[in-house]
């Protein structure tokens, strides 16, 4: 089956690693570090990765105005026995790499980020998405792993790594292998919350060898975001790196900060003049008036989930090539 996810965008999500830190100020509402905080008592998955603070209300412990405030410590472990988890899921799928994490965080090894990899060349029955906002760490890792023209092809060399990782683990399973390179069931993608995240992220995605792009501005925050239109997205003379698609959508849980209306018709004005397939995960109630139309779902919070922008709901899939 998978892991389930109420992710608009994916199907499952598949966490081989856990733990994080923040680095931008998208991180600052981590839902994950909420997640986590859950799961994080003596025996639990998330023990010794997060720092969790309780704010007492009134001096008293029960007072329902109590507030618990979770952290990531910067602790970050591989679990290997979901390593091999989508070699069991036969039914193709897309599949969020690393919900709970960031896959390229600078802790993990070049070695272990390539035992990931070496299981998505595995799978090639699924669509991975990989996100991350540690844009520049991906791009390195994609230069050792193509190490040169005297070096072993990248596939041989996440896959070597990836049955060492497995070994004692799944002896005997049986695998396909996708021959490709870059791999063409993996995703590619980078967090865009605000504008300095887009320059600073963009060209470092635009930099790295991937069958398909994309972009999540969500949290979108602070401001709208102005992406480069030709050279993100391409154009009737644009033949280089493209982004191919962009989700979009508001903060949602505790202390969420506030996401403009113009903000998200911006972004999906960008995209229909670039042909590049757009969606727009979640808004928040406040402007309803706007957003609100048959069949959106409300979430705890304020928020609408797939919500219709001036009558439309975008929904929209990148077009992928096999």
């Amino acid at each position: 089956m998978g892991d389930k996810t109420g992710i608009s965008w994916t199907d499952a999500t598949w966490n081989p690693i856990r733990g994080c830190s923040r680095v931008s100020e998208g991180c600052r509402n981590c839902y994950a570090e909420r997640v986590a905080a859950r799961f994080s008592g003596e025996g639990q998955p998330y023990e010794g990765l997060v720092r969790v603070k309780t704010t007492i209300a009134n001096n008293e412990e029960r007072d329902p105005g109590n507030r618990r405030e979770a952290r990531w410590n910067g602790t970050v472990r591989m679990v290997p026995e979901h390593l091999a988890d989508p070699l069991h899921w036969k039914r193709p799928r897309r599949i969020f790499v690393n919900s709970m994490s960031d896959p390229f965080h600078e802790t993990l090894t070049n070695e272990q980020i390539a035992a990931v990899f070496g299981v998505m060349a595995m799978c090639p029955q699924h669509t991975f998405q990989i996100l991350t906002k540690r844009a520049r760490r991906m791009r390195e890792w994609f230069a050792w792993a193509d190490g040169g023209p005297k070096t072993p092809h990248p596939r041989d060399v996440i896959e070597s790594h990836a049955r060492a990782a497995l070994d004692g683990i799944e002896e005997g399973t049986p695998v396909r292998r996708e021959a490709r390179w870059p791999l063409p069931n993996v995703w590619l993608g980078v967090s865009v919350e605000n504008q300095h995240a887009a320059d600073e992220r963009i060209p470092e995605l635009l930099a790295t060898p991937a069958a398909l792009r994309f972009l999540s501005c969500e949290p979108l925050i602070g401001e709208e975001v102005l992406l480069p239109a030709i050279v993100a997205f391409g154009s009737a003379v644009w033949a280089g790196p493209k982004v191919d698609w962009v989700i979009a959508g508001c903060e949602s849980g505790p202390g969420a900060r506030p996401c403009s209306v113009e903000w998200l018709r911006s972004l999906r004005d960008q995209c229909a003049g670039a042909g590049v397939a757009f969606f727009l995960k979640q808004a928040t109630e406040t402007v309803e008036s706007v957003l609100q139309g048959d069949g959106s779902k409300r979430k705890p919070g304020g928020v609408i989930e797939l919500p219709y922008l001036d009558g439309v709901q975008h929904v929209a899939f990148p077009e992928v090539t096999p």
